[in-house]
């Protein structure tokens, strides 16, 4: 059984999806309807607006020699330091775009949801610079991942989902809560992070017609959330720039 790399690992992933593939494993209710009713690259959105920051230091130094031949002295080097935010920069300029598939392990993602997952491989996207995503279930639920350079403020106006909480904090991270428009079940949320290395989103949706998960019955998507993406949180880049 494959599993994903630990975080800092390089390189293609492809070999993580030889990983309980075969459909006989998949979840009995794989209907990620929300995500597949509009495609992941609908739903990432035209790539722009402000962004938000990695830090980058110049070092300058400068030297002095004093005029008297009998003693040099040096003046201690003078550092300045400039911060770029890199959301202000130009696509092809921006750090690596952050692989939620490859850097956050499947361990995380099982305990988050209680039990073993098996992948969804037609969720899998990979373009690099732009878009990686990927997702996982089991009988109760199902997460996605993804990453993009997708802007705070073009989810905020993105008018297929309902601002639950703009400053949602999920183990001292702050990021934006977000439910789909029309969910009249509560069974699906979406929890963004605006990071050094792009968006990373987390998204829980519940499959059962009870909004069950990890047991419980009657469950409200984003009132559990918090419980599936807290193993993953020491994996998402730091940032929570915007």
């Amino acid at each position: 059984m494959t599993r994903v790399p630990s975080p800092g690992t390089t390189g293609h992933v492809s070999g993580r999806f030889h990983r309980r593939t075969d459909s006989s494993e998949e979840p009995s209710r794989i209907g990620w309807n929300h995500l597949v009713g509009r495609g992941v690259k609908q739903i990432v959105g035209t790539l722009r607006g402000p962004a938000a920051a990695l830090a980058a230091c110049a070092v300058m130094s400068a030297c002095g020699v004093s005029q008297d031949n009998d003693q040099a002295t040096t003046t201690s080097p003078a550092a300045a330091e400039e911060t770029i935010n890199p959301w202000d920069l130009p696509i092809e300029q921006r750090p690596a775009l952050f692989d939620p598939c490859a850097e956050i392990p499947i361990e995380a993602v099982e305990q988050g949801v209680g039990s073993i997952v098996a992948e969804i491989p037609k969720f899998y996207n990979r373009e690099p610079g732009s878009l990686i995503s990927c997702g996982w279930g089991n009988d109760e639920a199902q997460l996605s991942l993804l990453a993009t350079w997708k802007s705070r403020n073009d989810y905020l106006a993105d008018n297929t989902f309902n601002v639950e909480n703009a400053q949602a904090r999920v183990s001292g991270r702050t990021g934006l809560r977000l439910s789909d428009q029309g969910d009249l079940f509560n069974s699906s949320c979406v929890q963004l992070f605006f990071t050094s290395r792009g968006a990373v989103w987390m998204r829980l949706d519940l499959v059962t017609g009870l909004n069950e998960f990890k047991g419980d019955s009657l469950s409200k998507a984003c009132e559990v959330i918090d419980q599936a993406i807290l193993p993953l949180i020491d994996f998402v880049p730091e940032g929570d720039i915007q």
